[in-house]
C-alpha cells in the first residue's frame, strides 16, 4: 500500500474488506482471523499513524473502522468473544472519530448482536437504540435501520415481550421492503430478507412459537445458496432446535447431520458450539437410526476451544 496515494489507499482497503467478507462466508472466521489481524497491524495501523500523501483522513478512519468491525465478527466466529467486543468497541470509536454516523450505527448493530449472544438484553436494546439515533439522519441506511430494529426484536424476545418483539419485526420488514432501490452507504454490512428471517426465527424460538420459528428458519434455508454456507448452516441449526422442542426428534437429527456435513468445510467455533448443544439436546432422545447417524457425524467434528467470556468490560455506548 506504500505506493498508493490519496483515495487509492482507501479504495485498496475497501477491496480487501470485501475480499475478507466473501471468504468469511465460505470458510468461517476461524480460518481468517489471524490474516485480518495481520492486515490491521501491517496495513491499517501504519496508515493511521502516518497517512499516505493526500489520503482523506475521515475516509481513512471509516475504512479502519470497517476492517476492525470485520475482525470483530471473525473473532466472534472463532469463539473469542472478549476479542470481538474489543474490536467492535474500537470500530465504533473509529467511526465516531471519522464522523461516519452510518458506520457508527453499523458498529452498534454488531455490538447489539454480541450483547444478545451474551444474554444482555438491556444492553443490546440500548445499543440498538443508539444505533438508530446515528442511522436516522444518514442516507443509504434503510437496510441498516431494519437490522437495528431486528436487534431490538431479539432483545425484547429475550425478556419475553412478545408484543414489542413483533412490533419491531414488523417495522424491520416494512423498512426493508422500502429499501429495494436504495444504494447502501459504503462499508455497511448487508441485511436482506434472509437476514431478517434468520433473526425472526430466533425470536419466535425464544418465544416458544414453534410453527412460526420453523417457517422463518425454512425460509432462510431456501433463500441462502451459493457461497452463503455458514448462514445456511446456522439456519439449519435453528430449525433443528425448533424440531427438538416440537418433539420431532428424527427430523431434528436429520437436519443436524446435514449441518455436520456442512461444518466440515467451515472453521467456525459458533457452528461447532451449536452442534454440540444440539448433540446435548438429543442425548436423552430415544435411540433411532437417524439419531445414531447424527451422533456419528457429530463425533467426526473437530472440537474447538471454549468461548472466551466477553461479558466483563463496559460497552462504549
Amino acid at each position: 500500500m506504500s505506493d498508493l496515494r490519496g483515495d487509492e489507499v482507501v479504495d485498496s482497503i475497501f477491496g480487501a474488506a470485501q475480499g475478507f467478507q466473501l471468504a468469511d462466508r465460505r470458510v468461517g472466521g476461524g480460518a481468517l482471523y489471524p490474516s485480518i489481524l495481520q492486515y490491521l497491524a501491517h496495513e491499517i495501523a501504519p496508515q493511521l499513524m502516518m497517512p499516505s500523501s493526500g489520503v482523506p483522513v475521515h475516509r481513512l478512519f471509516s475504512a479502519a473502522a470497517s476492517v476492525t468491525e470485520i475482525a470483530g465478527w471473525m473473532a466472534h466466529d472463532s469463539g473469542k468473544d472478549d476479542y470481538a467486543r474489543g474490536h467492535f468497541d474500537r470500530a465504533y470509536r473509529l467511526a465516531v472519530a471519522g464522523r461516519d454516523r452510518a458506520l457508527a450505527a453499523n458498529a452498534c448493530a454488531s455490538m447489539a448482536h454480541l450483547a444478545i449472544e451474551l444474554r444482555q438484553p438491556a444492553d443490546a436494546l440500548r445499543i440498538a437504540s443508539e444505533g438508530l439515533a446515528h442511522a436516522g439522519s444518514t442516507h443509504g441506511t434503510s437496510r441498516l435501520i431494519a437490522r437495528l430494529h431486528a436487534m431490538r426484536a431479539r432483545s425484547l424476545a429475550l425478556t419475553g415481550d412478545r408484543t414489542g418483539c413483533c412490533d419491531e419485526l414488523e417495522t424491520a420488514d416494512r423498512i426493508l421492503g422500502g429499501a429495494v432501490l436504495e444504494q447502501p452507504a459504503q462499508w455497511i454490512a448487508a441485511f436482506d430478507e434472509a437476514s431478517l428471517a434468520s433473526e425472526a426465527a430466533l425470536c419466535f424460538l425464544q418465544l416458544a412459537e414453534l410453527d412460526e420459528a420453523e417457517r422463518r428458519a425454512s425460509q432462510v434455508i431456501s433463500l441462502r445458496s451459493g457461497d452463503r454456507i455458514r448462514s445456511r448452516t446456522f439456519a439449519k441449526l435453528t430449525l433443528a432446535r425448533v424440531l427438538v422442542h416440537a418433539g420431532r426428534i428424527d427430523e431434528a437429527a436429520l437436519i443436524g447431520e446435514e449441518a455436520c456435513n456442512a461444518a466440515t468445510s467451515l472453521n467456525s467455533a459458533r457452528v461447532v458450539h451449536q452442534l454440540r448443544a444440539l448433540g446435548g439436546a438429543l442425548s436423552l432422545a430415544p435411540e433411532s437410526d437417524q439419531v445414531s447417524t447424527f451422533r456419528t457425524a457429530l463425533a467426526g467434528i473437530a472440537s474447538t476451544s471454549g468461548e472466551r467470556d466477553g461479558s466483563g468490560a463496559s460497552w462504549p455506548v
